[in-house]
């Protein structure tokens, strides 16, 4: 589970400054929110973008279908804030908790309005983007000090840690040879 350090008599802001300064220069952290919320995550939006993109008009129809990418946007806002909200409320920290509040809220209006209040193009995207974007940044409050994201090597690692040659972990009392 993230945020072993977490406390829940710690100051308010503490849980949050660490998940946000943390990830900062790790490499795991920065692949797996470029890679996998950005490209993998929100691969449904940038597809019905290009298909919005590449519509031909044609006599039969002269605007493309923006039914299928206001769904894409919605659900992908959803998709990857509703899991970190939840990361967030159950880190035992009032400010995590109200910060997950917020970002709720944030997220439903958005989804919400991309979903159902946009009905061009530009509308779509007025909403759309900024969700992806909240989502995003609730994917790195949620795991910013899970330790899966951390580049450091783990002293207690079953190899000795960043020492190949110090002793293993879990005791060798009982190990025949």
């Amino acid at each position: 589970m993230s945020g072993a350090n977490t406390e829940i008599n710690e100051h308010p802001w503490a849980l949050l400054g660490r998940r946000v300064k943390t990830p900062v220069r790790q490499w795991a952290f920065w692949i797996v929110l470029l890679m996998g919320i950005g490209v993998f995550g929100y691969l449904a939006v940038w597809i019905e973008e290009s298909h919005v993109a590449d519509f031909v008009p044609t006599k039969l129809r002269s605007t493309p279908d923006l039914s299928p990418l206001r769904l894409a946007y919605a659900t992908a806002i959803l998709a990857v804030a509703a899991p970190c909200i939840a990361q967030l409320v159950l880190a035992m920290n009032k400010m995590a908790g109200l910060v997950a509040l917020i970002i709720a809220c944030v997220v439903g209006a958005l989804a919400y309005w991309v979903s159902d209040a946009a009905h061009d193009l530009a509308a779509i995207r007025q909403y759309g983007y900024p969700g992806l974007i909240v989502a995003a940044v609730s994917w790195w409050l949620a795991n910013g000090e899970d330790h899966l994201f951390q580049d450091r090597a783990n002293p207690y690692a079953g190899s000795g840690g960043p020492n190949p040659q110090g002793a293993l972990s879990g005791g060798g009392t009982n190990v025949r040879t």
